[in-house]
């Protein structure tokens, strides 16, 4: 997941931040060392070198910030929540390539570098955490939001609706749990969100079921489907083929039997056939 590498770019960068920091206070010791030895001139000259070599490392890490705020920026974007993650603050400094005998600070300037730097990759460390906790919630909130039809394409409709009816069989007033959608023998059956198959196969008065859990104690229902298409214990998404429409079990033509059920009760499938997706 983007975010996850994201988070894995931070942890690079406060890493490299603490070896840089080791590494800079070994080159200001042994500078101080070496001032009271000869052939300080040469010596001074490696340390130049090795300095040099620590600011590049500065550098790239300043790059590797930039590239976390663009990425950071990146995942926010469509969010309700732009303004609780600004990737823009504290942006990385330049200049960190100074030869050292440019300046006699330089070694502070560049402890100051780092830093900064260390601040900015602890700040992204936490929103990037707070963004992924929310974008697994978000994600799961939303596949597993129900809405659409089970069934699509020319000559479907609702062929008998939630409630009391008149049972087909008995010609006496009878409870329908769910709606029927009539259609073409063979139109495939999709899942309306996301979820797990808790079963797959024949059920008496069904004929051939398919039953899904989405969480949160809802559950669809897919019946006299003429075949399977998954099994129990598949992970299924939002739009996901699982059955072809069929006439199995106590049926008097090709249609898929709807239902929708919260804990057990049964709810109207209308109210979530022209439910509005979810963003």
């Amino acid at each position: 997941m983007l975010v996850s590498l994201i988070c894995s770019i931070a942890l690079w960068g406060v890493q490299q931040y603490q070896n840089l920091a080791k590494q800079q206070t070994q080159l200001l010791s042994q500078l101080d060392s070496l001032k009271a030895e000869p052939k300080l001139e040469q010596f001074e000259q490696q340390l130049r070198h090795r300095y040099s070599q620590l600011a590049v490392k500065v550098g790239q890490m300043q790059v590797e910030m930039t590239r976390l705020n663009a990425l950071g920026a990146r995942l926010i974007e469509d969010t309700e929540f732009a303004a609780e993650f600004d990737f823009e603050s504290m942006p990385p400094m330049g200049g960190p390539m100074l030869d050292i005998q440019d300046t006699s600070h330089q070694p502070n300037n560049l402890f100051l570098d780092l830093s900064l730097l260390e601040q900015q990759v602890e700040a992204k460390k936490k929103s990037l955490n707070l963004l992924e906790s929310w974008q697994q919630s978000h994600h799961l909130v939303n596949s597993s939001y129900i809405s659409g039809w089970p069934a699509k394409g020319p000559g479907i409709w609702i062929s008998s609706p939630f409630g009391t009816r008149i049972d087909p069989f008995t010609k006496r007033k009878a409870r329908h749990k769910g709606v029927d959608i009539a259609g073409k023998e063979g139109t495939k059956i999709r899942s309306v969100g996301a979820g797990v198959v808790v079963w797959a196969g024949s059920r008496f008065g069904y004929g051939n079921l398919v039953e899904i859990e989405h969480g949160n104690g809802m559950v669809t229902r897919y019946a006299h489907a003429k075949a399977v298409l998954v099994k129990e214990g598949d992970v299924v998404s939002k739009g996901d083929e699982i059955a072809l429409m069929g006439s199995t079990g106590r049926s008097t033509g090709s249609h898929v039997h709807f239902e929708v059920l919260k804990n057990g009760r049964p709810l109207n499938p209308s109210k979530f056939i022209y439910r509005k997706a979810s963003a």
